[in-house]
């Protein structure tokens, strides 16, 4: 589904600046925890936002 690599996309990108602001502060390999941390909420964020987007979608009149 295009939403879903969407999503991925948008999570991996975000989840890559993140890491970046903070990556000074971090070992090699903690960074790749963080990454992979990060990666994990941002994409449940943004399926979340989603799920309540269709939800307002459908409420809305006229709309099926």
């Amino acid at each position: 589904m295009a939403s879903e690599s969407l999503t991925h996309d948008v999570a991996m990108v975000t989840a890559i600046h993140i890491v970046e602001v903070f990556a000074g502060c971090l070992r090699e390999e903690e960074q790749c925890d963080a990454f992979n941390e990060v990666y994990a909420r941002v994409k449940a964020g943004l399926e979340c936002f989603q799920i309540q987007e269709n939800r307002m979608r459908r409420m809305q009149p006229g709309v099926n």
